[in-house]
């Protein structure tokens, strides 16, 4: 990389002639008006910019799908830029080419290209230099090409050697370590591995251990040639391997295989090195880790990885806690890995401790409420209208162009499409109708009911499973066949009924963030974080399970302002005030048609329950004073009270 005329493509002709690997110019990718544009001596703009390097970093990540390492001249003169090419599928490494600004002159006069001199200056006014975090060298090519070459060689040695000789280090049994890594990943199952395969496809050297070596050398023989890998068969190897402060991120089971492996890396590593636990660990458990690690002199971060296996290999969302001292180490290698949403990394700093894995478990809680509510669209539209998976499928699919695009939406429409191999049938059909639980959505409404905040919609959506999990007691009710209603559901204008679905799909899935930010909210006050609630939704954008388009209107509630809840933000409120009509419809109708709609009917309850002036409560609190003597407030008089209810007259007594 480099301005023009500074030796890119002298020096790209060097290295493949040493190494061998495919090699790209990025002038043969610019469209033939970008290079009229420069030939009249206009220079680019970035908007003409950003088409080219895209189809770049294409190109790169195509190689890379093949296994093939590769050679790009590019001048990548702004860090926005180098950033794109970044986005490649592949580990990235820049080498920065500089000359004096005569020299450059002079050789631009003695060569054939479509950029005149006179645009010189442009590019080394727009020139960004390489920053400390980005993964590269910088060198004067005022040297004769080999040896600029054996130059760029000698400074990339141990991640060029590592990826050209990794085979015969491990058929050597090579274990010499030295301090290469800047990452170390423990645990390669397939979202350990699909991690640190990321980790290196974004110019991380990532150092690799995992309790069967057998794991790390699949990891290897599979995917060794996309990054720079350094294995480990032991945990003192691992440690030995990592550049300091060391950082590793522990991908295993959690629970006891999680402190397995922090009590082994307390005894590898030093005081000041860094401990991430990526797992789902409960948030408790992570707060009373961090309180004992960090007494034993080192960092530790639970962080929150969402995305599933697909998110861990090409950008996940990630939350993680811990000390502001640590994230200065970790940030800008989580930056470097997360998936990216208008050229910004999802990823924040949620607070300390525990912050991250709480903010990350009652995301997963949300996700429950959200899977549910398109469970319920979907049974309405199947049961009640009679149409076909497919059929839907397309509905889910149209949804999908307008306020409901969404991850979860694309996918129940792909999987509606699906017919079993097998019998022909829809495949949705052959699924037995269990649905699993890993634990985060009932710890989401564990935690609320201990602060007290009304996460009705997760609630029923976890409690939605539970019944599907109990097929005996199910069994039991068909076997008595209880009395209710099991019919179609009748409508005027079947086009119209549907988009009545469509709406109340979408009011229920705000009430889910509604509850869960206010979920968040609470327990930011109950441990003491200070966390953004418009930066959380920001980086759940892109890369999680509940990206969704509308969390951009989100994000906007929360940097503009501070609603007391999501759905009274004056956008929201609006939506749910417009479309209340259509979710009572939809809701009367699957009632009278016997379908269930529990979070469809415990939102809608909810939002009645945040619009009533004066609730049923009153007559609960009257009854908890009358056998309890847990007393009550006046709406006439301040203060606490509580009536004599045994004593003749009941006299009313005002509390000290």
């Amino acid at each position: 990389m480099g301005v023009t005329g500074t030796g890119k493509t002298t020096m790209a002709q060097e290295l493949v002639n040493e190494l061998g690997w495919p090699y790209a110019e990025a002038d043969d990718f610019h469209p033939q008006a970008n290079i009229d544009k420069m030939a009249s001596g206009h220079p680019l703009t970035d908007e003409d910019r950003w088409p080219w390097l895209r189809s770049l970093r294409d190109w790169i990540t195509e190689q890379a799908g093949k296994g093939a390492n590769t050679i790009v001249t590019c001048s990548a003169l702004k860090r926005a830029y180098r950033d794109i090419l970044r986005e490649a599928n592949a580990q990235v490494v820049f080498v920065e080419l500089d000359l004096d600004k005569t020299d450059i002159a002079e050789r631009m006069t003695q060569r054939e290209h479509f950029m005149p001199v006179e645009l010189l200056q442009s590019q080394i006014d727009t020139l960004e230099p390489l920053e400390a975090d980005e993964h590269g060298i910088r060198l004067i090519s005022n040297l004769p090409p080999e040896v600029l070459c054996h130059e760029a060689l000698s400074q990339l040695g141990l991640a060029l050697s590592n990826i050209i000789h990794l085979n015969e280090r491990q058929q050597q049994g090579d274990t010499i370590m030295t301090a290469q890594a800047n990452i170390g990943v423990i645990g390669l199952a397939a979202m350990g591995s699909n991690l640190a395969r990321n980790l290196a496809h974004h110019g991380n050297t990532v150092a690799l251990f995992n309790r069967h070596y057998s794991r790390t050398e699949k990891l290897l023989a599979e995917h060794g040639t996309e990054g720079n890998f350094i294995p480990a068969k032991t945990m003192e190897e691992f440690a030995a391997s990592l550049q300091r402060p060391r950082t590793a991120i522990i991908m295993v089971k959690a629970g006891a295989p999680t402190d397995a492996v922090i009590k082994q890396l307390e005894e590898a590593f030093e005081p000041g090195d860094i401990i991430v636990d990526g797992g789902n660990s409960y948030f408790k458990d992570t707060i009373k880790r961090e309180k004992e690690v960090r007494a034993a002199g080192f960092h530790f971060v639970g962080c929150g990885v969402s995305g599933g296996e697909e998110g861990a290999l090409n950008g996940p969302s990630l939350m993680p806690g811990g000390t502001a001292e640590s994230w200065k180490t970790l940030g800008p290698i989580l930056e470097s890995i997360a998936a990216k949403v208008d050229g910004e990394p999802c990823v924040t700093h949620i607070g300390t401790d525990g912050a991250g894995h709480f903010v990350k478990m009652v995301h997963n809680g949300i996700e429950y409420a959200d899977m549910q509510v398109i469970g319920e669209a979907y049974d309405i539209l199947r049961r009640g209208l009679g149409l076909s998976p497919e059929a839907i499928g397309d509905v889910f699919a149209d949804w999908n162009k307008g306020d409901l695009d969404s991850y979860l939406i694309e996918i129940t429409a792909d999987i509606l499409h699906e017919k079993d191999e097998r019998t022909g049938k829809p495949f949705v059909d052959v699924v037995v109708d269990r649905a699993g639980m890993k634990g985060t959505g009932t710890w989401t409404v564990q935690t609320a009911l201990e602060f007290g905040s009304p996460v009705t919609g997760i609630g029923e959506a976890v409690f939605a499973r539970a019944l599907s999990s109990h097929p005996e007691l199910r069994q039991a009710a068909q076997d008595s066949a209880p009395a209710g209603p099991n019919n179609a559901i009748t409508v005027g204008d079947q086009a119209t009924f549907i988009e009545d679905v469509r709406r109340a799909l979408l009011a229920s899935k705000i009430i889910a963030y509604s509850q869960g930010l206010n979920e968040i909210e609470d327990g930011a006050k109950q441990y003491g974080w200070n966390i953004d609630l418009g930066a959380v939704a920001k980086i759940w954008r892109g890369g999680c399970i509940i990206r969704a388009k509308f969390l951009n209107r989100i994000t906007d509630a929360y940097t503009n302002g501070h609603p007391a809840a999501l759905a009274l933000d004056p956008y929201f409120a609006k939506f749910l005030a417009d479309a209340q009509e259509s979710w009572r419809r939809v809701i009367k109708a699957a009632i009278d048609a016997g379908i269930p709609t529990p979070v469809f009917s415990s939102s809608l309850a909810y939002y009645d329950g945040l619009r009533s002036k004066r609730l049923p409560t009153a007559l609960t609190q009257a009854q908890r004073d009358f056998f309890g003597a847990h007393t009550y407030g006046r709406v006439d008089t301040p203060g606490v009270f509580h009536k004599l209810w045994a004593e003749q007259n009941r006299p009313e007594e005002q509390q000290a």
